[in-house]
């Protein structure tokens, strides 16, 4: 594979990863406008309404061995909004390893409890799901450990 060619592919990696499932949020502020955010809104702002978009149909330039993979065990990154260096950490080592991924950002209540009855609590962020297995806390051994079990490759 030609080097123009492998980072056409890592930045369209790169791309379907952050246009993975999304939270949308809704509120209306004190003067009565209405605001539509990516980003929680501001704790001022009262209960805003969150709407999740299902992730979109897995990308066709994908091997497909990282389709069937990504069938058979999905990777999810679960993160929350304050976490900056080690879920930037954590999307580095996936994206590295050319892992397409969804991530879930902790962002509202029913976020973090579905997150306890997946995985218990404490809520720990970034915590790594492959398939049915999860991983709580970055730790890169553990988590390339897990990757590889299952059989995704070390390398893009």
């Amino acid at each position: 594979m030609t080097r123009t060619r492998f980072l056409a592919v890592l930045i369209a990696l790169g791309l379907s990863a952050l246009a993975q499932a999304q939270t949308t949020y809704r509120w209306v502020d004190r003067q009565g406008q209405v605001h539509y955010s990516d980003q929680p809104p501001p704790p001022e702002a009262g209960t805003p309404e969150a709407r999740r978009f299902a992730a979109p149909p897995p990308d066709p330039t994908l091997s497909y061995t990282l389709r069937k993979l990504g069938e058979d065990f999905p990777v999810t990154l679960y993160t929350s909004a304050n976490c900056t260096d080690l879920c930037a950490s954590a999307r580095a080592l996936l994206g590295a390893r050319g892992i397409p991924f969804t991530e879930r950002i902790l962002a509202s209540q029913d976020d973090i409890a579905d997150f306890r009855d997946r995985f218990g609590s404490p809520e720990q962020v970034p915590t790594l799901s492959v398939g049915r297995k999860p991983f709580k806390g970055f730790e890169p051994g553990g988590w390339n450990r897990l990757l590889d079990q299952v059989g995704y490759p070390k390398a893009p």
